[in-house]
């Protein structure tokens, strides 16, 4: 197998939604294919190329889609991403038994490679779908992790993003703050193994846990100024405890979105309304962080209502002009995950809670009449 086959799925097809820094609309590419995917890079000098993260059963948008459980580390510096990374990685490990050459791990370059003192905000770009341009000083540092549906058997499921995000939730508080949990949505693209990325002067290369956990910052830096060889491949296998959790995460969520969906029939009978939590946290003054959770809670509860994007958007305009966070490209990423997830967070989020009126609000009582019927309204 050559150095062109980085992300590993053990199928003779691997269709991936493939783009470049200039161009238009994405094409299809068969990571499977040695020879398509060396004239693809020929063809665009190898420079500014992304693949979606997921695997596509055919050359069609509409095809079905098989994830693997991803996490995008970001900080300022490179120790910081290094540090996360393996965090992250030793973490999931315990908690599934997964063995570290079931690991990919992507360096994607950014950071100075030696300390924390490159210029960039933290895990900010919203996903690489963005295509960001810039230079090395300007850069966050990044890793990408990524666990191969063979690990726990995966199948395509709309519930898969919706999954890896409740997961990269739950790392972000028991683990690191260098997730980004806003890389969850379908239109969120990683950069291309061993292809070169001008705004970080450098390769994007595949790492082994191993040379994570024996190498500092900037032996790593120095590796990605060249391709890497076949030798950094990983070998997935079947984790029995790995394909046991996702089988019965998949059967919870599935009564969490029935539940959902009954409730949101509740709340549109008469007219959809908007709570008293959700219409104050539009209004209220908030940290950087805390504007980007009230963002993300209002967009699926909005999207839950059958509100527009534009509608959406407005309400984003007001909150950051309020609280000035500027950063248009990570909203819209929110925006795009809250549009394919819309739903209600629920009235013990913290943000929610805080502006929980004193009696009971509409949305509590259909809670209460959907969990505890009234058995002898009839009568």
């Amino acid at each position: 197998m050559s150095d062109d086959m980085n992300i590993t799925t053990g199928k003779d097809t691997d269709y991936r939604l493939f783009k470049t820094a200039n161009s238009r609309q994405p094409l299809f590419i068969n990571m499977a294919d040695e020879n398509s995917v060396k004239t693809t890079r020929s063809q665009y000098n190898n420079e500014n190329l992304h693949i979606s993260v997921c695997s596509y059963n055919a050359p069609d948008p509409s095809a079905p889609r098989t994830y693997p459980l991803y996490f995008k580390i970001a900080s300022n510096g490179s120790e910081n991403v290094l540090k996360a990374a393996l965090e992250t990685c030793f973490y999931i490990s315990d908690s599934f038994s997964i063995r570290q050459d079931c690991f990919e791990v992507i360096y994607t370059g950014g950071g100075n490679g030696m300390d924390a003192g490159a210029a960039g905000a933290i895990a900010d770009s919203g996903g690489e779908s963005g295509n960001n341009t810039g230079n090395a000083n300007s850069t966050a540092a990044e890793m990408v992790i990524l666990i191969p549906p063979i690990v726990f058997a995966g199948q395509p499921t709309p519930l898969m993003q919706l999954i890896n995000y409740e997961l990269a939730r739950q790392l972000v508080e028991d683990v690191t703050e260098n997730i980004d949990i806003d890389v969850y949505h379908r239109s969120y693209l990683i950069k291309l193994p061993n292809s070169f990325s001008p705004e970080t002067g450098s390769y994007v290369i595949p790492l082994t846990i191993k040379e994570l956990l024996y190498m500092d910052a900037y032996a790593i830096a120095e590796l990605s100024k060249q391709p890497r060889a076949e030798d950094s491949l990983i070998i997935p296998r079947v984790v029995p405890e790995a394909v046991e959790w996702f089988n019965e995460v998949c059967k919870e969520e599935e009564k969490r979105q029935y539940r959902q969906s009954q409730l949101q029939k509740l709340i549109l009978e008469n007219g959809w309304q908007i709570t008293p939590c959700i219409r104050r946290l539009t209004w209220t003054d908030l940290s950087k962080e805390q504007a980007f959770e009230a963002c993300r809670i209002i967009s699926q509860f909005y999207s839950w209502i059958k509100a527009g994007t534009d509608e959406i958007w407005h309400y984003f305009q007001q909150i950051d002009r309020r609280n000035r966070n500027g950063d248009y490209q990570r909203l819209r990423a929110i925006l795009n995950f809250a549009v394919e997830n819309p739903g209600f967070v629920g009235c013990e989020h913290p943000l929610l809670k805080r502006f929980c009126p004193a009696g009971k609000c509409f949305i509590k009582e259909l809670i209460d009449e959907y969990e505890k019927p009234k058995l002898f309204n009839n009568i």
